[in-house]
């Protein structure tokens, strides 16, 4: 259950680990009873029985009581917890344990009528309705003890288990989104390619070798957790190069802070927005002669991304983002949470994307991957 603790943030719990652990049922199991057998045989002030039979029978009383206590831990722990509690039935779980309560005060009043009694009273009067009502209470008390441990011990491996299926969604969103991303980027290389084989059949070669080192990249990198952005801004710039060849005029600002090189992030976050920028953005410059303008730096412990491009005056977010932006957008989500900012904004003619994220932010994702 070590594992399960570092899940819901109780690694460090060793009462958490005693409580939930299977390895250490028995040694919980012994605590009870040897806290039950403990609690009968403390010292007292009461007078010492002088007549020998009475001794027996006080120590048989013991006896009785301390077997009447661990049947009620057992019954309730094996059976009545799982059978009705745990199923909501408490008006069958509360009648049960009225019905154990009555049978335990019939036998003491069927023991006293043979004048064995197995509670003395200092007035030494018969048991009655008064003494029925503390044993309920005494009983509850005792019960409610012991299924408060059962209940927060179950409550414990559910959370453990809501927490692992969670982690699980999560990572198969991850996988799912990261599949996605690769061949979408594959679909609209091909799709550029296809143009140049009847144009330029050597140029269309040096671009397939070109994708093809991209695609081995892609291959290797997207294995792990995390990269370091260094090796993203590699595939980025092969993506930017293979439109530089296929175009005469294609004019791109790549500027990137020394200080992010070594930061690290998740594979391929930052590839849909080059992606969209070659589909969209540069068949057209903007003022200055620039056909897209990219920037990687650090501005309070946050990365920053930013990529302003040209566009077609009539191309909607929705269709120059496409497949590739809503997947980081999910992806973004399922990583950072609330503690990413994503701001697209979709001028007339020029479509601007800033990226934050924090630097840390890679520690989180490869605390959901493990």
């Amino acid at each position: 259950m070590r594992n399960g603790q570092i899940i819901i943030g109780y690694e460090n719990s060793h009462f958490i680990d005693f409580v939930i652990d299977s390895k250490y049922r028995w040694i919980r199991h012994v605590l009870l009873i040897a806290a039950i057998i403990g609690i009968h045989f403390l010292p007292n002030n009461a007078p010492a029985e002088v007549d020998e039979k009475m001794k027996v029978w006080n120590l048989l009383v013991k006896c009785i009581s301390i077997i009447i206590l661990l049947a009620l831990f057992y019954i309730n722990h094996y059976v009545l917890i799982p059978v009705f509690m745990l199923r909501s039935k408490f008006l069958a779980y509360g009648g049960t344990l009225f019905a154990f309560y009555t049978i335990i005060f019939l036998s003491m009043l069927i023991l006293e009528s043979q004048e064995l009694r197995f509670i003395k009273k200092p007035d030494q009067s018969l048991l009655d309705g008064k003494d029925f009502v503390i044993l309920i209470i005494l009983f509850t008390i005792f019960i409610a003890a012991v299924s408060s441990v059962k209940l927060f011990k179950i409550w414990i491996i559910n959370l453990i288990r809501f927490k692992e299926f969670e982690n699980n969604t999560l990572l198969s969103q991850l996988e799912q989104l990261k599949s996605q991303i690769n061949p979408h980027y594959l679909f609209n290389t091909l799709n550029n390619i296809n143009f140049l084989i009847y144009e330029n059949p050597k140029l269309a070669s040096k671009v397939l070798l070109k994708l093809s080192d991209i695609l081995r990249n892609q291959l290797y990198l997207s294995k792990g957790d995390t990269i370091e952005l260094a090796k993203e801004i590699e595939v980025l710039q092969n993506i930017i190069f293979l439109e530089e060849i296929r175009r005469d005029k294609f004019s791109v600002n790549f500027e990137v802070d020394l200080s992010v090189e070594e930061i690290n992030i998740p594979p391929f976050l930052f590839i849909p927005f080059i992606e969209n920028v070659v589909k969209h953005g540069a068949h057209q410059a903007m003022h200055g002669g620039l056909h897209v303008q990219i920037n990687f730096n650090v501005v309070n412990e946050q990365l920053c991304f930013s990529c302003v491009n040209a566009k077609k005056k009539k191309v909607s977010v929705k269709e120059y983002g496409g497949l590739g932006l809503s997947n980081i957008r999910k992806r973004l989500d399922i990583i950072y949470a609330n503690r990413y900012n994503l701001a697209i904004d979709d001028g007339e003619d020029v479509f601007k994307v800033f990226l934050s994220i924090p630097i840390e932010g890679s520690y989180e994702y490869r605390a959901v991957k493990h």
